[in-house]
C-alpha cells in the first residue's frame, strides 16, 4: 500500500482534495498570505482553472519549493510548465484535469511526475489518461461544446415555462451560472477545431451564451465572426 500523503490545496476547481481524503491522504488548505506552510507538505495541489493564475500562485511559493516536493495543477489549458517556476527547485510538476466523472487527463514534465500522477489518480478511484499538450486547445474546446446544453436547456425551459406556466419541474433544469470565455480564449478553442460545421455551432453557442449572461465583449467575437473579422 503507498504510503499516505500531507497536501496543501489551493482552490477546488476539480474535486481532487476531496478525492485524496476519500483515498486516505490528508489534505489541509494552504494560505498563500504565508507561503512558508508548504515547507510542512508532501503534496502542493493546485486546483485553479486559470493557467494565468497557477503560474502566478507557483511564483509565489517557488522560493520554499523544496526537491522531491509535488506540485500539481489541474487547469486545462496549459501543463507543466506552469509550475517551472516551481521545477527550479527540482520539485516533482504534474497536471490532472477531471474530464468527466473519474477520468482524468494527465501530463507531467518527466517519467518520474507521469508515474506519481496516474499513481494519485489511481488511488483516488479515477482512470488517467496522459495527454500532449499540444491536445489542449481541443480537448478544451470539446469542453466547451458540452457545455453548451446549458446555453440550449436555459432556452428549451423559457419556451416551455412561457406555454404552460404551471409546468412542473422537468428534472433537468440547469442550475447555477456556467463560468464564460474571454475572446482570446475563445479564439485559442475555435482555432483548435478543423471542422466548419462545428465552428460554426462553436460561435453560435457562445453567441447565444454571451446574450444570456449579457456578455457585451464576446457577443462583438461573435459577430466578428459571422462578419469574417478575426477568423
Amino acid at each position: 500500500m503507498a504510503p499516505t500523503l500531507l497536501a496543501g490545496a489551493i482552490g477546488n476547481a476539480c474535486g481532487l482534495a476531496d478525492d485524496l481524503e476519500r483515498a486516505g491522504h490528508t489534505v489541509r488548505p494552504l494560505d498563500l498570505a504565508d507561503p512558508g506552510l508548504i515547507a510542512h507538505v508532501d503534496l502542493v495541489l493546485i486546483d485553479v482553472a486559470s493557467p494565468a493564475e497557477v503560474r502566478s500562485i507557483a511564483a509565489r511559493l517557488a522560493l520554499y519549493a523544496r526537491p522531491r516536493q509535488m506540485f500539481l495543477h489541474t487547469a486545462l489549458l496549459g501543463g507543466a510548465q506552469l509550475l517551472d517556476d516551481v521545477e527550479t527547485a527540482r520539485a516533482i510538476v504534474m497536471c490532472a484535469y477531471r474530464l468527466h466523472g473519474r477520468t482524468w487527463l494527465t501530463s507531467a514534465a518527466d517519467e518520474l511526475g507521469e508515474g506519481v500522477v496516474a499513481m494519485l489518480v489511481a488511488e483516488s478511484g479515477g482512470t488517467a489518461v496522459p495527454i500532449a499538450d499540444s491536445a489542449r486547445p481541443r480537448i478544451a474546446a470539446g469542453q466547451e461544446l458540452r457545455a453548451a446544453q446549458r446555453t440550449l436547456l436555459i432556452d428549451a425551459h423559457q419556451l416551455l415555462t412561457s406555454a404552460i406556466p404551471n409546468l412542473p419541474a422537468l428534472g433537468d433544469e440547469p442550475a447555477g451560472e456556467g463560468p464564460g470565455l474571454d475572446p482570446a480564449t475563445a479564439d485559442l478553442l475555435l482555432g483548435a477545431i478543423d471542422d466548419p460545421g462545428v465552428r460554426r455551432a462553436f460561435v453560435d453557442m457562445q453567441r447565444r451564451g454571451a446574450e444570456q449572461a449579457r456578455d457585451a465583449a464576446m457577443q462583438v467575437w461573435a459577430m466578428d465572426k459571422y462578419e469574417g473579422r478575426n477568423q
